[in-house]
């Protein structure tokens, strides 16, 4: 009787500290899944705010003389004054960055590794095949082919040469580097887009 009363109690404490265990395992889970929200919309919304001003690509443009919203990026009237563009790139950067964001939390670890590593080395390739293309500027334009100019045409060997090193590279060195990406990369973006933005200080 006494060691049935012992085994019972055991199993209780043993259902109990499960039952006190399951809210913890769910808590650490979303504290989890929160902190790479958290880190990720952080760094997506530095390098989309970067590469929405270098495109020039607003949600929506605003002329304070008027007090009138435009949809997408609209060019000033002569009557209009000089519109303000930066409201349109934040909002879509946030808008964007947000979605990453949620992609993040859903996307398991290596896979998330993965595609980090992948836009990494996307952004490094993209500016460095647009300037050698613009180095033959002049070829181009004797040719009449303004397309060669623009940075779409960067984008398709981008595209392929961040493919090709995103699939050869093995996934140990992708995890060793990831961490030290996720510092250095967001710093280059704010560094491009000061760089951008420094001719309206100087004037």
């Amino acid at each position: 009787m006494t060691r049935t009363l012992d085994a019972a109690e055991r199993w209780s404490q043993r259902d109990g500290s499960h039952a006190m265990g399951a809210p913890t395992s769910t808590t650490r889970t979303r504290a989890s899944k929160l902190r790479t929200f958290t880190i990720t919309f952080g760094i997506a919304f530095t390098l989309l705010y970067t590469v929405y001003e270098r495109l020039n690509w607003p949600l929506f443009t605003y002329q304070p003389r008027t007090g009138v919203l435009y949809f997408w990026l609209h060019r000033p009237l002569p009557a209009e004054g000089p519109p303000m563009y930066w409201y349109g790139w934040i909002v879509l950067a946030a808008a964007s960055a947000f979605v990453v964001g949620l992609i993040a939390t859903i996307a398991p670890g290596q896979r998330l590794r993965q595609g980090t590593f992948f836009c990494c080395v996307l952004a490094a390739l993209w500016p460095t095949v647009l300037a050698v293309l613009r180095s033959f500027g002049a070829d181009w334009q004797s040719l009449d082919i303004e397309f060669m100019n623009s940075i779409w045409a960067a984008a398709i060997p981008a595209l392929v040469g961040a493919a090709a090193i995103s699939y050869f590279v093995p996934s140990q060195f992708v995890q060793r580097v990831w961490t030290s990406w996720l510092l250095i990369v967001p710093l280059v973006g704010l560094v491009v887009l000061g760089y951008s933005l420094l001719q309206y200080f100087v004037r």
